[in-house]
Order: structure tokens, then sequence, then C-alpha cells
């Protein structure tokens, strides 16, 4: 029985636990019946011995590497942070590392870039948390038709193997809370429209005011960030629009948006009730806390790692599972109050067009 020097084997937790080799391989794997009774003895010889499976070794009998890769937009932001973490621990679990690619950009060049950097690491299969049209996610699937792929940010029905957030009925639900508050005025601040989360998220918020005969009265584009966020709702408040309602395509931005009303003296759910998307962390911290869709995160990422480990046992068929969001209703949405501020500010501007036409007549 191996008691220092080198790494207990297999075969040393055999000799502890009184068993055959094939027996501790199907406990550490949790492959096949074993005893209650023996799955013990193995357990505690392996760890009385600090025996650690030989993955790589593992790997080259199935002839994998026992790695994955998962090419994804910059980590620093919330949903690639939070898939990453989710990925990684299921990956984990299972016996497989993970690799992670930062895809340069955007688009099909991008994405092509990211997962031949894992490639040519050998990774067993790759997950892809990036925006892609149907178009370019069935050419990057044909580029690297030999190595498994996972689809996390496509448009539903590509004809690719994704697990995705169901974006248009988080949307709706959304823009369906502010509508039954009884919000007839309703603005957004999106993200960029190339963007397939985004998209889906514009449709869902227009097809839920259409059924109650609204339509968005303003918009301004955002890039994720709170600081866009900021200048979008800077440019709303500026174009003289009056709104009770505010549609923001992530929490982040919807930070931005708070200070631009604060610094206005408009108060939320006052004058403006402002809801988010994502649900971060701080969302429900912020003054007044943030109502907002909860995306799953760490569910889609457990579900993404289970849908490439079926296609690396031999699942072939495209497939898309989709993960739906939740409302979280908080302080910052509320019936609508049409505000004296708001009253002014849309008086003013009719006041000022007027006065500008009245100059061009004289």
């Amino acid at each position: 029985m191996k008691t220092g020097g080198k790494a207990a084997t297999l075969a040393d937790v055999a000799e502890l636990a009184g068993v055959s080799q094939q027996t501790v391989s199907r406990v550490v794997n949790n492959q096949g019946p074993v005893a209650a009774r023996t799955r013990l003895r193995v357990m505690e010889a392996v760890g009385q011995l600090n025996y650690v499976p030989n993955r790589l070794a593992q790997g080259l009998a199935r002839q994998r590497s026992q790695s994955i890769g998962f090419a994804t937009n910059d980590i620093s932001l919330h949903a690639p942070s939070q898939l990453t973490s989710a990925i990684e621990g299921a990956a984990r679990e299972a016996g497989f590392s993970l690799i992670v690619s930062i895809v340069p950009g955007y688009g099909l060049g991008g994405v092509t870039q990211a997962v031949r950097a894992l490639k040519e690491r050998q990774v067993d299969g790759v997950l892809i948390n990036a925006s892609l049209s149907r178009a370019d996610a069935a050419e990057v699937a044909r580029r690297f038709a030999d190595v498994p792929c996972v689809f996390m940010d496509v448009p539903p029905g590509s004809a690719v193997n994704a697990a995705l957030l169901d974006q248009y009925h988080g949307a709706a639900l959304a823009a369906r809370h502010l509508v039954e508050l009884g919000h007839t005025r309703i603005a957004c601040v999106h993200a960029p429209q190339d963007a397939v989360a985004e998209h889906s998220r514009m449709q869902g918020w227009r097809d839920v005011l259409a059924e109650h005969g609204l339509t968005l009265v303003a918009g301004q584009e955002g890039d994720w960030s709170p600081a866009s966020g900021y200048r979008a709702a800077v440019a709303l408040l500026a174009s003289g629009l009056s709104f009770t309602g505010l549609l923001v395509g992530n929490d982040q931005m919807a930070v931005g948006v708070l200070r631009a009303l604060w610094e206005r003296g408009l108060s939320v759910p006052g004058d403006v009730s402002v809801i988010g998307y994502d649900d971060t962390a701080e969302s429900a911290l912020l003054i007044p806390p943030l109502t907002t869709v909860r995306q799953d995160f760490p569910t889609l990422g457990r579900r993404a790692f289970g849908h490439l480990g079926a296609l690396l046992d031999g699942q072939e068929e495209p497939h898309t599972t989709l993960t739906r969001p939740e409302l979280v209703v908080r302080a910052s949405t509320a019936p609508p109050r049409v505000g004296e501020r708001l009253r002014l500010q849309e008086a003013l501007h009719l006041l000022q067009r007027h006065l500008g036409e009245g100059s061009g007549e004289g």
C-alpha cells in the first residue's frame, strides 16, 4: 500500500479498499452500480490516500482532452462573467477543465478567431456566447464541423445546437408590467440593435405595446454601459417629449438613467417609472431598488454545458433549449402620476416651438 512519495494510484486505492480496480473506477467516475457499503469503503480509501483521479489519462483513453472551450464577449460584463462562473462549475464537477477565449469585436470574424484559438488547444467542444445571425451561426458550425459547438446568443430557430435565454419573453414581461400599471407614454433606452438579444427585447417591447394600441414615444441607443445610459436619458429629456415609463435594455444602463433623472430633479417612480433587465447584484441596492427582469445565468450555463455533453456522447441533431426570465418588481415602478415637472417640461417645449414658429413669421 502506498504511504508516501509518489501520488496514490487507482491500484493503491483498490488494494486498501479490498476491491478491484474496476470497482474503484466505477465509484470515482460515478458510473455503474456499486453496493453502498462497498462505495463507502472505496471513498474512505480515496480520502485516506488523498487520491486524485488522473483526468488526463482518462481523457487519452477516451481520445479526449477533458477540456471544453468558452468563446465569449468581455467577461467584465455581467452576463459573460455569470455564465463563465456557472459553466466552469459544471465542467469541474464533470471532470472537465474550462478554457476561455475572449471574442474580439463582434460578428463572424471575431467568433471564428476565438473558436480557432480554442481548437488549437485541443478542446473537446466549444460553447459560444457571442451575438450571431442565423447565417453566421450556421457558417461557424460549418467551419468547425469537427468540433461540437453550442451557441448561446443566436436567434431562436437557428439551425444549430443552442442553449438560449428567451429574451423576447423577458422584454414582454417588462412592457406588460408598465402597461398594467397604467402607463401609456413609454420610452426606451436600448442597446445596439445588431445584438441578437437586444433585437429580441425591442420586438418584445413593441409587440406588447401594440397589443394595447400603444407605441414607444421615443428611444435612445446605449452600449450596455452606465455612461451610455446616462447620455441616452439626457437626450430623451432634452427632446421635450413627455413619458412616464422607461424601458431600459440592461441594469447597467439603468444606473446611468437613474443618475440623469436625479440630476434633473425628477423622482423615480413619482415622475418616471424605470425598469431594467438582468437583475444584477446591485439592482436591489439602488435608490430606489430597481424593478428588472431576472435572467437565470447559472441555469443557462449548466444547461449549455449539459447540451454540449450530450453532443460529445453522440447526439448530433440540431436542438435548442430556452430558459425563461422572470420579472422582479421593486420600488422603481408604480402607477403613473404625471408630475408637475414633466407637465411643465412638455409645456415649455410647446411654448419654445410656438415662439420659434412666430419668430419665423416675423
